[in-house]
């Protein structure tokens, strides 16, 4: 008798170690699915750390290079020089907004 109590209650810490193994806090899939964030959230640091590195380096050239500041203004800005005449080209079927 004291045999099988023993036994029953082996069996229940069993499956309740179990249970916890699967599906409670710090379980297998919840394992997997940190895991998985975490490589997500690598991935999109490195994406921000290259676009950070971009960032100082235009900064670093906008504060040397006088042609970088024209460019700048050129691209994003669209200005032009005094004496420069400003052509847009559209691409066929493209209406124009005008």
């Amino acid at each position: 008798m004291t045999g099988r109590l023993v036994l029953i209650g082996l069996t229940i810490l069993l499956a309740l170690s179990q249970y916890q193994l699967w599906f409670g806090t710090g379980s297998i899939s919840e394992l997997q699915r940190l895991t998985d964030e975490l490589e997500k959230q690598e991935t999109e640091n490195q994406r921000l750390s290259s676009r950070n590195d971009e960032l100082v380096s235009e900064v670093n050239a906008l504060k040397t290079d006088p042609e970088a500041i024209e460019e700048l203004l050129r691209s994003r800005f669209g200005y032009i020089k005094e004496g420069e005449t400003f052509i847009r080209l559209l691409p066929k079927g493209e209406p124009s907004r005008d």
